[in-house]
């Protein structure tokens, strides 16, 4: 079963518009000062590749989750459990690698309650965080369908 990841959150479109901004600001301003241009490429290339890297779609194939992105897909399994992110309040605490909402939230995190993590979410929204669990780690995804999403795991 493959679903699209949830839509994107007012928080996402804005880090995202700003960082798109901020891009185009480096080169205007390189009319004026020239070795901006080297800073708006540097940038457009992390918008290029936060964007082929965001998550398009998550699938469930035999025993594995496949978190789909533009230029492949990241698989993990075998899946051994799937629920919702039930906290009052969902805190991915530190991030210790990974991006923070440029077209995505995607990354390594950690938290005293789920500790290192995964991260490949398109939303904050406590109704569409989904952890997905495996031997070798936990993954927290956000579908567009979460009930579905997981009464299929289940």
């Amino acid at each position: 079963m493959q679903q699209n990841v949830a839509p994107a959150s007012i928080s996402i479109k804005f880090i995202t518009l700003l960082i798109l901004l901020m891009t185009a600001g480096m080169f205007i301003g390189a009319y004026y000062e020239p070795r901006l241009v080297w800073a708006g490429i540097v940038l457009t290339l992390l918008v290029v590749f936060c964007y082929l890297t965001a998550p398009v779609a998550y699938e469930i194939k035999g025993d594995q989750l496949l978190v789909i992105t533009r230029i492949g897909h990241k698989i993990f399994g075998p899946v051994t459990g799937c629920s919702f992110v039930y906290d009052d309040k969902p805190s991915f605490g530190i991030r210790l690698w990974g991006n923070g909402g440029l077209f995505a939230g995607t990354g390594i995190f950690w938290n005293k309650k789920y500790g290192i993590f995964r991260a490949y979410v398109t939303t904050g929204a406590k109704s569409h965080l989904v952890l997905v669990d495996t031997p070798a780690t936990r993954v927290v995804i956000t579908p567009e369908d979460p009930d579905q999403f997981i009464a299929h795991v289940s």
